[in-house]
């Protein structure tokens, strides 16, 4: 009986044993649960933190460019359309002037003018000019469409390679050039 109850209390000493030793065993487990569990929640805060940044520098950009937007369109406003006319008769005319400093630099609206000048018997200088090409009408009438800021201008035709102004409007003169002048209100 003495030898029964001594194995009865080995047996139930190694199985509080094995059940202390699952049971730090557990709480290890648990202990480096909640470690991941904290470094996840950190990571998560830096996370969030960096992502609120970006949202406010997002909303800044966004506010920047709605101002932009609001500016461009308030300047859009004030733009008028003007139509031009060339009132000859003529095969192909440009227009240039001072609202684009005599030249554009928007390509798909470019035809380009070479005028070329013969300086001596063997030598020429040619010069490339960017200028509008006006539309031709059926009944021969040449226009374009300008959308600009009010202000004044001066303008030009190239009518058939040659330069000329429009006598029935307005004519300055301006260091030594005679153009005409285009007023937008």
């Amino acid at each position: 009986m003495f030898y029964t109850l001594h194995q009865d209390n080995r047996r139930a000493s190694d199985d509080l044993l094995k059940l202390s030793d699952a049971l730090e065993f557990q709480e290890n487990e648990i202990i480096n649960a909640q470690d991941k569990l904290r470094s996840t929640r950190a990571k998560i805060a830096v996370s969030e933190g960096k992502i609120a940044l970006a949202i406010i520098d997002a909303q800044k950009v966004v506010e920047e460019k709605q101002k932009r937007i609001d500016d461009v369109s308030r300047a859009l406003q004030v733009l008028r359309t003007a139509c031009i006319v060339w009132p000859g008769s003529a095969s192909v005319v440009f227009l240039t002037g001072s609202f684009d400093g005599w030249a554009i630099q928007q390509p798909l609206l470019l035809n380009i003018y070479v005028l070329c000048e013969i300086i001596s018997d063997k030598s020429e200088t040619c010069i490339a000019i960017l200028q509008r090409r006006m539309e031709k009408s059926s009944v021969g009438v040449f226009s374009l469409y300008l959308k600009l800021f009010p202000g004044r201008y001066e303008i030009k035709f190239i009518v058939d390679d040659e330069w000329k102004i429009d006598p029935l409007r307005p004519i300055v003169h301006n260091n030594g050039y005679e153009n005409n002048l285009l007023i937008i209100t």
